[in-house]
């Protein structure tokens, strides 16, 4: 089944915009290792982050402000542009409002409050789950290039038309993908039994995805429709967790996100927020990155999203949900309805990439264990 003219025209002017705003990179500081050493160093309480210069947002809002959503025709796809063209304007104002008092409120608008059961959950992972011991063998930035490059040749072997690059730079911090590249900061420094486990969230999930979405009809599946990455952050632990064992390091750092996204909620300043995080057992090295995520740009509540997906992925498991559609693109939970009915109907097509971390029996026996009622703190090796 095709899809309408109008509804292409306006996917494509929608995804235009969604592209012009690469919002991790706009919103992550490009100065994080001058900052984390003056911070460690004593020299300041306060980093001072810079920021990449942002797009005309004006001209960006007037390009928006034309569309209208209800010229579409398919009542599914009416649904999917709306919810959209709501998350874009939403997206506009988190970067109108970059670095000012205003920003955490458009954050929280846009990534929602820490919920005090999550929150709760949080301090249960960190009282139960210990952090096991510091990895003999870490893996430099060039390195878990070289790494990334032998995994993308696996799925370059099942889509010869993949094009993902991979990028080692100064003006990133940690590993991100953004419109299908893979970036790696410079000083990104990984535990080398954790590569295959980061390789399978950043490229199984995050890579495969975009382009099981570029495969579409509806370019808007690539980019992510309106609140896809609290889906796509969990799907990229559940990787973890399949692609080799949820390490409980791992686990923790996520709990601390949660923890550092509630202080800032509360408005901590960032030495408040690093030293609540050190109180809670982590080094200084993470507990910097974690208060960094968590006050950049003024303030976000997102990373509490990966613990929180993670909880609601797990019930979507247990409750009968299946993968597939869920990498069909970059969707959210309560997307997964309508993305099945395109595929029933025709409007989508059979996505090119499955991915590796679903190869293994090892694999398919923890997804088993998942979806017989496994929770969070059994992932990370809690017996409950």
């Amino acid at each position: 089944m095709s899809v309408g003219e109008i509804d292409l025209s306006i996917d494509r002017r929608l995804s235009e915009i969604c592209g012009l705003l690469p919002m991790l990179q706009l919103l992550t500081p490009i100065n994080v290792p001058e900052q984390r050493l003056a911070f460690l160093e004593g020299v300041t309480d306060e980093p001072a982050f810079t920021y990449r210069d942002l797009p005309d947002l004006d001209a960006l809002a007037d390009e928006l402000a034309a569309i209208n959503p209800e010229e579409a025709t398919d009542p599914v796809l009416i649904h999917m542009i709306r919810g959209m063209h709501r998350e874009l304007e939403r997206r506009l104002e988190l970067l109108r409002t970059r670095n000012t008092d205003q920003f955490l409120l458009a954050a929280i608008e846009q990534y929602g409050h820490v919920e005090k059961s999550l929150l709760e959950l949080a301090h249960r992972v960190l009282q139960e789950i210990p952090p096991g011991p510091r990895a003999d063998i870490y893996v430099d930035a060039h390195e878990l290039a070289g790494r990334a490059n032998v995994e993308l040749d696996h799925y370059r072997h099942h889509f010869p038309e993949l094009s993902t690059l991979v990028h080692v730079s100064e003006a990133v911090a940690g590993v991100m993908v953004e419109n299908g590249d893979l970036f790696i900061g410079i000083d990104t420094s990984i535990a080398g039994d954790r590569v295959e486990q980061l390789l399978h969230h950043e490229i199984g999930v995050h890579v495969v995805t975009y382009v099981n979405g570029s495969a579409q009809p509806i370019r808007m599946l690539s980019l992510g429709l309106a609140g896809y990455e609290e889906t796509q952050e969990a799907l990229g632990v559940l990787a973890e967790h399949l692609g080799g064992g949820l390490r409980p390091k791992r686990l923790r750092a996520f709990a601390l996100r949660v923890v550092a996204a509630d202080s800032v909620s509360g408005r901590a300043t960032f030495r408040e927020t690093y030293d609540t995080l050190i109180d809670l057992g982590a080094g200084r090295n993470r507990a910097f990155t974690t208060a960094m995520r968590a006050h950049r740009s003024g303030g976000m509540t997102k990373d509490a999203l990966y613990l929180g997906g993670l909880t609601r992925l797990l019930t979507y498991l247990q409750e009968g949900g299946l993968l597939d559609p869920l990498l069909v693109g970059k969707i959210s939970l309560a997307d997964e309805p309508l993305v099945a009915d395109l595929l029933d109907r025709g409007v989508l097509v059979e996505p090119p990439l499955r991915p590796r971390f679903l190869e293994s029996r090892e694999a398919l026996d923890r997804l088993a264990r998942i979806q017989d009622g496994a929770g969070v703190l059994e992932l990370g090796g809690v017996a409950v």
